[in-house]
């Protein structure tokens, strides 16, 4: 197994962007902390979070991509959203066997 660089002090499965990876409306819009003290972390579903690479609704674009070489890719900040969209396109391309995970995490 590979190993990542630590970029957030913690994340939970969905949370926040719980359904967005099948082209769900969000139901929640609340810091994970927040969210855990509301609502606990057993209304959100791993079948709402986790889809094939291939299956993610093309308006989906995430702010971030791990790669499953352990590589973290990102929008950075001076990237134009076409060009991040673009990138991201060709990341999830190239890795048509592996499993999107939606997470929401606090950086």
């Amino acid at each position: 197994m590979p190993y990542f660089e630590s970029r957030t002090d913690g994340f939970v499965i969905g949370g926040r962007y719980d359904g967005v990876v099948k082209g769900q409306e969000q139901e929640f819009n609340l810091p994970p902390a927040e969210f855990q003290r509301r609502y606990g972390l057993d209304v959100v579903r791993p079948e709402n979070n986790i889809v094939p690479v291939t299956a993610l609704p093309r308006t989906v674009v995430p702010l971030a991509v791990v790669t499953p070489d352990g590589v973290w890719h990102e929008w950075g900040d001076d990237q134009e959203e076409d060009a991040w969209a673009a990138e991201f396109r060709k990341l999830a391309a190239a890795h048509q066997d592996a499993l999107a995970v939606a997470i929401d995490c606090h950086c």
